[in-house]
């Protein structure tokens, strides 16, 4: 009779925690792909107020390969190894935040930066093992510390009472305030989901999303009622992966194999961005790569392939792979799409008066979609 009770027992916690999950999850679909055209396309018909920022290069300035690149305010920022370079809106190296050491205002590590603007105020804010540290934006003083007992990963502000963080720890991600108090942690410690992919908070105008391990789910901070909230963010692709699958392939071919297994067999959603009421998305499966695009905030997306086999047709910089179009991953400005292009990809060619070098600093390109 106490062996029955107990099975019973451990059944109702299990199915407790599993209908407590689910319960987490929303089917928000925020962005809905009920219908989507494949098409063929030049260029110039899908972007338009195209605007190219080659960054100055000087030995002060020099960028690595992968670089976070933010565009607010005018000015152009760049994480480079344990630096932060600055850059005005035509790409003129202006300085750069350098405080690698030991001491109450250095870091010893970057392991991510964000543009915050408080008030009139625009600050960097840097993580690394300690906390968050605090810099001027104008001058590059130290403003103070946010000390942490967790991890620092990475993060995104949102207000002095809401800072998004994903740690280490036993779970992925907390909220915390500007004293470094935290207000809530969610999604317990998930590996499969965490560990493979790129981390990008991006940012639209209800909400913050930050897209789980290429999946169709996001950890979403919901503007309106100031929480995190895990959302099925969209729908309407077909096989896409979900977190369940990740955490299957994980299982069955181990951490090093499953990042390549998963990209095979299912639609990853490698990164979106939504300004105003246009949209892209780019989706790689085993098929090859795409970019659905949405122009006036409606379910009419149209498609198109960018590899192996492109069908848009890239007249405005002859030769120019449209796979770059994909680097939006790791750049962002505050009023436009962007891209950044590696200088060797554009060697010769004359952008803005300039002839550029293969071993000059990236050029950012700006642009908006056509209407």
């Amino acid at each position: 009779m106490m062996l029955i009770m107990k099975s019973v027992y451990i059944i109702s916690i299990v199915l407790f925690f599993f209908t407590s999950c689910s319960r987490h999850v929303k089917n928000e679909c925020l962005f809905q792909m009920n219908h989507v055209e494949d098409r063929k396309i030049m260029l110039s018909e899908l972007i338009d107020s195209v605007e190219y920022v080659p960054l100055e290069t000087v030995d002060s300035s020099l960028l690595p390969a992968l670089s976070k690149l933010l565009y607010v305010r005018d000015f152009i920022y760049a994480s480079a190894d344990m630096e932060i370079m600055k850059f005005d809106n035509k790409g003129k190296f202006i300085g750069k935040l350098s405080e690698f050491g030991n001491g109450p205002q250095d870091y010893l590590n970057i392991n991510d930066y964000d543009i915050v603007l408080r008030d009139s105020e625009v600050e960097i804010w840097v993580c690394h093992q300690k906390g968050i540290s605090r810099y001027n934006a104008e001058d590059f003083s130290f403003l103070g510390l946010i000390s942490l007992d967790i991890p620092v990963l990475h993060f995104k502000y949102v207000s002095d009472d809401a800072i998004i963080i994903q740690t280490s720890g036993e779970h992925s991600f907390c909220l915390c305030d500007k004293n470094g108090v935290v207000r809530n942690e969610f999604l317990s410690n998930d590996p499969a989901n965490l560990s493979h992919s790129l981390m990008q908070f991006i940012e639209t105008e209800d909400g913050i999303f930050c897209i789980l391990a290429n999946t169709d789910e996001a950890l979403y901070y919901n503007k309106q009622s100031e929480g995190l909230e895990l959302i099925h963010y969209v729908g309407g692709i077909d096989n896409v992966l979900t977190r369940d699958d990740n955490r299957a392939y994980m299982e069955r071919y181990g951490y090093l194999e499953h990042p390549q297994k998963v990209a095979q067999d299912f639609v990853n959603i490698v990164t979106f961005r939504k300004k105003g009421n246009c949209s892209m998305f780019f989706l790689r499966s085993g098929k090859g790569e795409k970019v659905l695009i949405n122009k006036n905030g409606d379910d009419e997306w149209e498609s198109y392939d960018i590899y192996p086999n492109p069908t848009i047709e890239n007249d405005l910089l002859t030769g120019l792979d449209v796979r770059y179009l994909l680097t939006m991953s790791s750049c962002d400005s505050d009023d436009a799409f962007m891209m950044s292009i590696p200088a060797h990809m554009l060697a010769g060619a004359l952008v803005n008066g300039k002839v550029i070098d293969a071993e000059d600093n990236p050029i950012l390109i700006k642009y908006q979609l056509t209407n």
